[in-house]
Protein backbone atom coordinates (compact mmCIF):
# COMPACT_ATOMS: atom_id res chain seq x y z
CA UNK A 1 0.00 0.00 0.00
CA UNK A 2 0.85 3.90 -0.70
CA UNK A 3 2.37 5.10 2.50
CA UNK A 4 -0.16 8.11 3.06
CA UNK A 5 2.39 10.35 4.77
CA UNK A 6 4.70 10.48 2.46
CA UNK A 7 3.08 10.47 -1.27
CA UNK A 8 4.12 12.02 -4.47
CA UNK A 9 4.66 15.49 -2.15
CA UNK A 10 6.74 16.55 0.50
CA UNK A 11 6.28 19.05 3.42
CA UNK A 12 8.30 21.72 5.04
CA UNK A 13 7.49 22.98 8.77
CA UNK A 14 8.64 26.86 8.84
CA UNK A 15 9.07 28.15 12.09
CA UNK A 16 8.28 31.96 11.79
CA UNK A 17 10.24 34.59 13.47
CA UNK A 18 9.03 35.15 17.01
CA UNK A 19 8.26 39.22 16.13
CA UNK A 20 6.20 37.71 13.06
CA UNK A 21 4.45 34.48 14.76
CA UNK A 22 0.89 36.05 13.93
CA UNK A 23 1.80 37.00 10.03
CA UNK A 24 1.58 33.08 9.09
CA UNK A 25 -0.06 34.42 5.40
CA UNK A 26 2.83 36.45 4.67
CA UNK A 27 5.36 33.88 5.94
CA UNK A 28 4.14 30.93 4.06
CA UNK A 29 3.79 33.37 0.90
CA UNK A 30 7.41 34.74 1.07
CA UNK A 31 8.95 31.00 1.20
CA UNK A 32 6.12 30.11 -1.69
CA UNK A 33 7.45 32.79 -3.91
CA UNK A 34 11.36 31.94 -2.96
CA UNK A 35 10.08 28.51 -4.52
CA UNK A 36 8.41 29.77 -7.66
CA UNK A 37 8.22 27.38 -10.65
CA UNK A 38 9.22 24.63 -8.50
CA UNK A 39 4.75 23.64 -7.36
CA UNK A 40 5.31 24.53 -3.97
CA UNK A 41 1.73 25.88 -2.16
CA UNK A 42 0.92 26.45 0.96
CA UNK A 43 -0.67 23.85 3.28
CA UNK A 44 -3.54 23.75 5.88
CA UNK A 45 -1.73 21.51 8.31
CA UNK A 46 1.28 19.22 9.21
CA UNK A 47 3.10 18.47 12.27
CA UNK A 48 3.75 20.46 15.46
CA UNK A 49 0.06 21.91 14.70
CA UNK A 50 0.11 22.37 18.09
CA UNK A 51 3.22 25.03 18.47
CA UNK A 52 2.65 28.11 18.50
CA UNK A 53 4.37 30.14 15.42
CA UNK A 54 4.55 27.12 13.05
CA UNK A 55 3.41 26.97 8.98
CA UNK A 56 3.80 24.63 6.36
CA UNK A 57 4.27 24.29 2.72
CA UNK A 58 4.22 21.49 0.16
CA UNK A 59 6.38 20.49 -2.91
CA UNK A 60 6.74 17.88 -4.84
CA UNK A 61 9.15 15.16 -3.80
CA UNK A 62 11.69 15.28 -7.03
CA UNK A 63 11.82 19.10 -6.21
CA UNK A 64 12.68 19.11 -2.83
CA UNK A 65 16.43 19.27 -3.78
CA UNK A 66 16.51 22.09 -5.35
CA UNK A 67 14.10 23.79 -3.05
CA UNK A 68 16.73 23.55 -0.20
CA UNK A 69 19.30 24.76 -1.84
CA UNK A 70 16.95 28.33 -2.30
CA UNK A 71 16.09 28.64 0.92
CA UNK A 72 18.59 31.32 2.15
CA UNK A 73 17.89 35.07 3.32
CA UNK A 74 14.11 34.42 4.61
CA UNK A 75 12.31 36.99 6.36
CA UNK A 76 9.97 35.85 8.47
CA UNK A 77 10.91 32.59 8.75
CA UNK A 78 13.71 31.72 11.12
CA UNK A 79 14.01 27.63 10.82
CA UNK A 80 12.33 25.36 7.91
CA UNK A 81 12.50 21.59 8.46
CA UNK A 82 11.75 18.78 5.97
CA UNK A 83 9.50 15.52 7.20
CA UNK A 84 11.30 12.77 6.56
CA UNK A 85 10.60 9.32 7.38
CA UNK A 86 12.31 7.82 10.40
CA UNK A 87 13.54 4.61 8.13
CA UNK A 88 15.45 7.67 6.46
CA UNK A 89 17.34 9.48 9.07
CA UNK A 90 20.20 7.99 10.82
CA UNK A 91 20.46 7.33 14.22
CA UNK A 92 23.90 10.24 14.23
CA UNK A 93 21.60 12.96 13.21
CA UNK A 94 19.53 13.39 16.30
CA UNK A 95 16.29 14.53 14.42
CA UNK A 96 13.22 16.02 15.94
CA UNK A 97 10.72 13.61 16.14
CA UNK A 98 7.11 14.13 15.63
CA UNK A 99 3.69 12.73 15.34
CA UNK A 100 1.71 13.42 12.52
CA UNK A 101 -1.15 11.23 11.00
CA UNK A 102 -0.72 8.62 13.05
CA UNK A 103 3.31 8.21 13.08
CA UNK A 104 6.55 9.28 14.05
CA UNK A 105 8.25 11.58 11.62
CA UNK A 106 11.37 12.86 11.96
CA UNK A 107 11.87 16.67 11.29
CA UNK A 108 15.16 17.60 9.42
CA UNK A 109 16.44 20.74 9.62
CA UNK A 110 17.45 22.29 6.35
CA UNK A 111 18.05 25.99 7.08
CA UNK A 112 17.81 28.12 10.23
CA UNK A 113 19.43 31.81 10.65
CA UNK A 114 18.70 33.62 14.11
CA UNK A 115 17.62 36.47 14.77
CA UNK A 116 20.92 37.73 16.35
CA UNK A 117 22.55 36.80 13.08
CA UNK A 118 20.09 39.68 11.84
CA UNK A 119 20.78 42.25 14.30
CA UNK A 120 24.34 43.33 12.65
CA UNK A 121 22.25 44.55 9.11
CA UNK A 122 19.74 46.25 11.51
CA UNK A 123 19.71 49.97 10.63
CA UNK A 124 20.41 51.26 13.91
CA UNK A 125 24.11 49.20 13.47
CA UNK A 126 24.61 50.64 9.85
CA UNK A 127 25.78 54.09 8.63
CA UNK A 128 24.16 56.19 6.22
CA UNK A 129 25.18 58.88 4.10
CA UNK A 130 22.85 61.87 4.51
CA UNK A 131 22.84 65.15 3.42
CA UNK A 132 22.32 67.20 6.60
CA UNK A 133 19.75 70.24 7.64
CA UNK A 134 23.65 72.46 7.00
CA UNK A 135 23.75 71.17 4.20
CA UNK A 136 26.60 69.47 4.77
CA UNK A 137 27.03 65.49 3.85
CA UNK A 138 27.82 63.17 6.97
CA UNK A 139 28.07 59.72 7.76
CA UNK A 140 25.07 59.00 9.97
CA UNK A 141 25.58 56.10 12.41
CA UNK A 142 22.08 53.74 13.17
CA UNK A 143 19.95 56.47 10.87
CA UNK A 144 16.37 55.51 11.29
CA UNK A 145 14.71 58.33 8.82
CA UNK A 146 13.64 61.94 9.76
CA UNK A 147 10.49 62.67 12.05
CA UNK A 148 8.27 64.43 8.47
CA UNK A 149 4.62 62.98 8.00
CA UNK A 150 6.12 62.09 4.42
CA UNK A 151 9.54 60.58 5.51
CA UNK A 152 10.40 56.98 5.95
CA UNK A 153 12.12 55.28 8.78
CA UNK A 154 13.85 52.73 8.40
CA UNK A 155 12.42 49.13 7.17
CA UNK A 156 13.70 46.05 9.71
CA UNK A 157 15.56 43.75 8.14
CA UNK A 158 12.71 41.10 7.85
CA UNK A 159 10.08 43.60 6.44
CA UNK A 160 13.14 44.44 3.55
CA UNK A 161 13.21 40.62 3.10
CA UNK A 162 9.52 39.37 2.66
CA UNK A 163 9.41 42.44 0.11
CA UNK A 164 12.24 41.07 -1.75
CA UNK A 165 11.67 37.50 -1.55
CA UNK A 166 7.68 38.41 -2.79
CA UNK A 167 9.53 39.16 -6.00
CA UNK A 168 12.23 37.27 -6.09
CA UNK A 169 12.97 35.96 -10.01
CA UNK A 170 15.21 32.53 -10.74
CA UNK A 171 17.39 34.90 -12.66
CA UNK A 172 17.09 38.26 -10.44
CA UNK A 173 17.47 40.71 -13.32
CA UNK A 174 16.56 44.83 -12.15
CA UNK A 175 14.70 45.45 -8.97
CA UNK A 176 13.45 48.88 -8.49
CA UNK A 177 12.08 50.29 -4.99
CA UNK A 178 10.03 53.75 -6.11
CA UNK A 179 9.82 55.16 -2.38
CA UNK A 180 13.44 53.72 -1.10
CA UNK A 181 14.05 55.62 2.03
CA UNK A 182 17.01 54.51 4.21
CA UNK A 183 17.61 51.60 1.60
CA UNK A 184 16.57 48.70 3.60
CA UNK A 185 15.12 46.86 0.35
CA UNK A 186 17.75 48.04 -1.41
CA UNK A 187 20.37 46.24 0.73
CA UNK A 188 18.26 43.20 1.08
CA UNK A 189 18.06 42.92 -3.29
CA UNK A 190 21.47 43.54 -3.56
CA UNK A 191 22.36 40.15 -1.02
CA UNK A 192 19.91 38.74 -3.48
CA UNK A 193 21.90 39.02 -7.24
CA UNK A 194 19.52 41.81 -8.23
CA UNK A 195 20.83 44.77 -9.67
CA UNK A 196 19.16 47.81 -7.58
CA UNK A 197 17.95 50.79 -8.90
CA UNK A 198 16.86 53.41 -5.90
CA UNK A 199 14.16 56.33 -5.86
CA UNK A 200 13.04 59.12 -3.97
CA UNK A 201 11.83 62.16 -3.56
CA UNK A 202 13.86 63.40 -1.04
CA UNK A 203 17.27 64.80 -2.06
CA UNK A 204 19.06 64.80 1.45
CA UNK A 205 18.62 60.72 0.87
CA UNK A 206 21.01 60.55 -2.57
CA UNK A 207 24.36 59.91 -1.40
CA UNK A 208 23.55 56.99 1.02
CA UNK A 209 20.91 55.51 -1.98
CA UNK A 210 23.32 55.87 -4.15
CA UNK A 211 26.22 54.48 -2.08
CA UNK A 212 23.88 51.36 -1.50
CA UNK A 213 22.55 50.88 -5.40
CA UNK A 214 23.96 50.49 -8.76
CA UNK A 215 21.82 53.32 -9.61
CA UNK A 216 20.22 56.17 -8.10
CA UNK A 217 17.66 58.42 -9.20
CA UNK A 218 16.04 61.49 -7.38
CA UNK A 219 12.28 61.69 -8.26
CA UNK A 220 8.23 61.30 -8.03
CA UNK A 221 7.08 57.93 -8.15
CA UNK A 222 3.58 59.01 -9.89
CA UNK A 223 5.93 59.89 -13.32
CA UNK A 224 8.77 57.20 -13.50
CA UNK A 225 11.57 58.08 -15.89
CA UNK A 226 12.30 54.94 -17.07
CA UNK A 227 11.01 52.14 -20.33
CA UNK A 228 7.85 50.31 -20.21
CA UNK A 229 9.02 47.03 -19.03
CA UNK A 230 12.48 48.00 -17.95
CA UNK A 231 12.51 46.47 -14.17
CA UNK A 232 12.48 42.90 -13.30
CA UNK A 233 10.58 43.46 -10.04
CA UNK A 234 9.72 46.51 -8.07
CA UNK A 235 9.35 45.93 -3.96
CA UNK A 236 8.61 48.93 -1.65
CA UNK A 237 7.28 50.26 1.57
CA UNK A 238 5.87 54.05 1.14
CA UNK A 239 5.55 56.52 4.24
CA UNK A 240 2.08 55.61 6.03
CA UNK A 241 1.13 59.21 6.48
CA UNK A 242 -2.25 59.59 4.80
CA UNK A 243 -0.96 62.33 3.47
CA UNK A 244 1.49 60.14 1.43
CA UNK A 245 -1.75 57.56 0.02
CA UNK A 246 -2.54 59.74 -3.59
CA UNK A 247 1.31 59.27 -4.24
CA UNK A 248 0.88 55.85 -3.23
CA UNK A 249 -1.97 55.48 -5.61
CA UNK A 250 -0.57 57.45 -8.55
CA UNK A 251 2.92 55.26 -8.65
CA UNK A 252 0.84 51.99 -9.27
CA UNK A 253 0.34 52.13 -12.72
CA UNK A 254 3.68 53.71 -13.08
CA UNK A 255 5.30 50.28 -11.65
CA UNK A 256 2.88 48.13 -13.57
CA UNK A 257 3.93 50.14 -16.90
CA UNK A 258 7.74 49.54 -16.12
CA UNK A 259 7.64 46.13 -15.17
CA UNK A 260 7.73 43.11 -17.11
CA UNK A 261 5.07 41.40 -18.49
CA UNK A 262 4.33 38.04 -16.01
CA UNK A 263 6.59 39.58 -13.18
CA UNK A 264 6.06 40.83 -9.34
CA UNK A 265 5.53 43.85 -7.30
CA UNK A 266 5.11 43.89 -3.81
CA UNK A 267 4.29 47.17 -1.63
CA UNK A 268 3.94 47.37 2.54
CA UNK A 269 1.57 50.12 3.44
CA UNK A 270 -0.27 51.21 6.23
CA UNK A 271 -3.54 49.20 6.85
CA UNK A 272 -5.72 52.19 6.19
CA UNK A 273 -4.15 52.85 2.74
CA UNK A 274 -4.22 48.74 1.73
CA UNK A 275 -8.01 49.56 0.00
CA UNK A 276 -7.15 52.37 -1.95
CA UNK A 277 -3.18 50.94 -3.17
CA UNK A 278 -5.59 47.74 -4.20
CA UNK A 279 -7.87 49.09 -6.10
CA UNK A 280 -5.00 51.08 -7.80
CA UNK A 281 -3.57 48.09 -8.99
CA UNK A 282 -7.20 46.63 -10.28
CA UNK A 283 -7.34 49.21 -12.51
CA UNK A 284 -3.88 49.17 -13.75
CA UNK A 285 -4.56 45.41 -14.51
CA UNK A 286 -2.32 44.10 -11.89
CA UNK A 287 -3.41 40.07 -10.59
CA UNK A 288 -3.29 40.15 -6.74
CA UNK A 289 -1.96 37.52 -5.17
CA UNK A 290 -1.32 38.37 -1.61
CA UNK A 291 -3.06 41.12 0.61
CA UNK A 292 -1.77 40.23 4.38
CA UNK A 293 -1.96 42.06 7.25
CA UNK A 294 0.95 42.06 9.45
CA UNK A 295 1.08 43.56 13.42
CA UNK A 296 4.14 45.40 13.47
CA UNK A 297 4.98 46.08 17.34
CA UNK A 298 1.70 47.90 17.25
CA UNK A 299 1.86 49.18 13.84
CA UNK A 300 -0.88 47.89 11.38
CA UNK A 301 0.63 47.46 7.95
CA UNK A 302 -0.90 45.00 4.87
CA UNK A 303 1.73 43.67 2.81
CA UNK A 304 0.19 43.26 -1.03
CA UNK A 305 2.03 41.84 -4.38
CA UNK A 306 0.69 41.77 -7.88
CA UNK A 307 1.57 39.90 -10.55
CA UNK A 308 2.11 41.61 -14.08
Amino acid sequence: MPDSTFGPDRSLVLRLRRSRRKAREAAVAEVVAVLRGLDARAASGGPLSDVPGVAWVTLPEENVTSAVGRLCGLGYTAAVELVTPLKDVGPRDKPLVARWKGRDVALVRVYEESDDSLRTKAPDQRTFLLECGDGVVRTIAGYRGGGGVLEHRALPVVDARLLVNLVATEAHGRLLDPFAGAGGVIIEANSKGFTTVSMDRDRALRFGLAELSACHVVGDASALPFAAGSFDAVASEPPYHASALEAIVASIPEVARVVRQGRHIAFLVASEQAAAVRKAGDRAGLRLELEAAIDRKGTEVSCLCWAR
